[in-house]
């Protein structure tokens, strides 16, 4: 074969090659976009599936927790229904020995004290004796019970002295505790005999009580008027004679249809939620809120009667929701 076929035949091969090759290049550019569409259809199929009960609305409204975990975190469910807001305001107090809870122990007749048998903070019984005197007309010794069941309070004199003037002892019953509130001109227009009054301890306990009286005076110092509150002889497990202490008098009741406590009120993406709770999952609820006093915030619309909500803890609740939707969007 001469020189020149061999080069003719060499140029149609290499011709054919660089077809083939560019025949090859068109059909990938032609393929490529369905490719990429069919990438993109698969990753957001992908994104669907992961996101299923956990899109974006979803991770920002809802999220599940165990009845165990929300236990251990403190979370309290009630179901939605009537209650009555009460309208209170505050008013400053300090807790009293009340005046039937207090006793004098005094000689009959002016006389030498013999012998005393009570010291300071001695618990004695009623009818106890406490003391002996020498009368200074008869010159007869006698006893002086205690008059009341207590403590000893006061001791006012030794053996030797005289006695008459003043009493020996002071006992006062621990158990028998009243409170004084001082009001201003504006609550004293507001507060009556009979109304409730709660009363909050330093251990968190409440106590319940009723206004016994307001006395008419008026303090020329402070201009204030004086309310009484009998307390229950169970509040001397947490309140000592001496104490300040707050009372929350309840000035008027108002029924509301649904009405959920103050803290389960939570504010979400700019709107007032109330958290539902159906199985495992806590869903925030929207809601519109009517009359709101420290306790109670009434529920106009967004909750109906019968549901299961977070009473307590929908802080711990809100804070899961908002972690789940940063965590989505990064």
């Amino acid at each position: 074969m001469t020189a020149t076929k061999l080069y003719l035949r060499g140029s149609l091969i290499t011709a054919g090659i660089v077809a083939m090759m560019t025949l090859s290049a068109c059909g990938d550019k032609s393929a490529a976009p369905g490719e990429k569409a069919a990438a993109e259809a698969g990753e957001a199929g992908h994104g669907h599936a992961e996101g299923e009960g956990h899109g974006k609305e979803e991770a920002g409204e809802s999220t599940k927790m165990t009845d165990e975990a929300a236990k251990t975190a403190g979370i309290e469910i009630a179901s939605a229904g009537p209650v009555s807001i009460d309208d209170t305001i505050s008013i400053s107090g300090r807790v009293e020995i009340a005046p039937e809870g207090k006793g004098e122990v005094r000689a009959w007749y002016p006389g030498r004290i013999m012998s005393l048998s009570a010291q300071i903070g001695q618990n004695v019984s009623k009818g106890q004796t406490l003391a002996r005197v020498e009368s200074s007309e008869s010159l007869q010794t006698y006893s002086i019970p205690a008059g009341i069941s207590g403590v000893i309070m006061e001791k006012n004199a030794n053996v030797g002295d005289t006695a008459f003037d003043r009493p020996i002892y002071v006992i006062a019953n621990p158990n028998a505790l009243q409170a004084t509130f001082f009001l201003f001109p504006r609550d004293a227009e507001s507060v009556r005999a009979g109304q409730a009054v709660s009363i909050k301890t330093l251990g968190g306990e409440t106590i319940n009580a009723t206004v016994s009286s307001l006395l008419s005076s008026v303090d020329p110092q402070t201009q204030t008027q004086t309310a009484i509150v009998k307390l229950p002889a169970s509040a001397a497990g947490d309140l000592r004679a001496g104490m300040a202490i707050e009372g929350k008098f309840v000035t008027s009741q108002t029924a509301a249809a649904i009405a959920v406590p103050t803290d389960a009120l939570q504010t979400l993406e700019g709107k007032q939620v109330v958290f539902v709770k159906k199985g495992t999952t806590y869903t925030a609820r929207p809601v519109q809120v009517g009359r709101q006093t420290q306790a109670w915030a009434e529920i106009v619309d967004g909750l109906t009667s019968g549901e299961t909500y977070v009473s307590k803890g929908a802080f711990v609740v809100r804070a899961d929701i908002e972690k789940s939707g940063a965590e989505h969007e990064h």
